[in-house]
């Protein structure tokens, strides 16, 4: 068996793209790899309650804090122009030269601020944890604020 249909999108692929699933009887889940991948980003993008089990993840589990210090690392090796202007906001804020403004959607206090262009660091918008993660999360970020958070 080389090929199966996903029940899904009904288009017939290579086995490969499919996930191995023990309890399937050709062990392979019934559902493409693409198909899957939709289905969890549409998941985790509607229900909060993930964000609670990963915070919780990441607590629990020693390895997945040395990953998120290396990504970090690696982030900020990448993108120095975007770690200079983040640096630079958050001692402005520290300093209290700039003032940590509540979120612009939902007026919720505990705000990120959000860099448009990193080459202006102290032009932000604020905007809480939720709301800056669906904007970078959504599917026509161009960088300029989607119509609906």
């Amino acid at each position: 068996m080389d090929s199966k249909i996903c029940r899904r999108c009904n288009a017939e692929k290579p086995i490969s793209d499919f996930y191995k699933h023990d309890r399937m009887s050709d062990g392979h889940l019934n559902i493409c790899k693409p198909c899957v991948t939709t289905r969890v980003k549409k998941h985790r993008k509607e229900n909060d309650s993930v964000r609670t089990y990963d915070t919780w993840r990441y607590q629990n589990h020693p390895h997945r804090k040395e990953k998120s210090i290396q990504r970090t690392q690696e982030y900020r090796k990448k993108h120095p122009d975007r770690y200079k202007a983040h640096t630079a906001l958050s001692n402005a804020v520290r300093d209290g030269k700039i003032k940590r403004q509540p979120c612009e959607v939902c007026g919720d206090v505990k705000s990120h601020a959000h860099h448009e262009d990193y080459s202006k660091p102290f032009d932000v918008k604020w905007i809480c944890a939720l709301h800056h993660q669906r904007l970078h999360h959504s599917e026509d970020f161009d960088g300029q604020q989607p119509s609906t958070l």
